[in-house]
């Protein structure tokens, strides 16, 4: 009996390390896709007629990279810190960037919607690209904020 306990506890664990390690690098790969995204506007500017708009598009790209940078930077120092150290301003701190992140995104998205002008094709498709990756994101952060919502209502106040 004390087998099949330790077997299911030694599954349960794997998948929930499992699950988590496929949840954790969702932003790391919505920073990659925007990457890539932004070497390719950033290759635009020297040949496009719309340089102004491709000039946005890529600071916008860079702008939610550093964003994106700055919360695994926190979330690194959150998960240094012991689980009984753990405190509600930490907690309320990683929110409030997620939060930050997805207000720029909106932001983004309005702007890039308003956007009906553009001369050349390339540059209407990495527009509707970020729009894509923006929305894409939000979907994430959303996701994230719910699993740390949860923690949250672990951690004694």
């Amino acid at each position: 009996m004390k087998r099949f306990a330790a077997i299911i506890l030694v599954l349960a664990l794997c998948f929930t390390v499992g699950t988590h390690a496929v949840a954790a690098p969702t932003f790391l790969d919505m920073r990659n896709r925007i990457f890539q995204e932004s070497k390719a506007i950033k290759a635009l500017l020297t040949v496009s007629k719309d340089v102004y708009l491709i000039n946005n598009l890529w600071d916008s790209c860079v702008l939610v990279m550093s964003q994106l940078d700055s919360y695994f930077s926190m979330l690194g120092i959150f998960n240094t810190i012991k689980r009984e150290n753990q405190t509600q301003a930490a907690v309320d701190y990683l929110i409030a960037w997620l939060q930050e992140i997805r207000r720029s995104n909106d932001l983004n998205i309005k702007s890039l919607n308003s956007i009906s002008d553009t001369i050349d094709a390339a540059t209407k498709t990495h527009l509707d690209a970020l729009k894509g990756y923006f929305s894409e994101l939000n979907g994430c952060i959303n996701t994230e904020l719910n699993k740390i919502s949860l923690l949250r209502k672990t951690i004694r106040r």
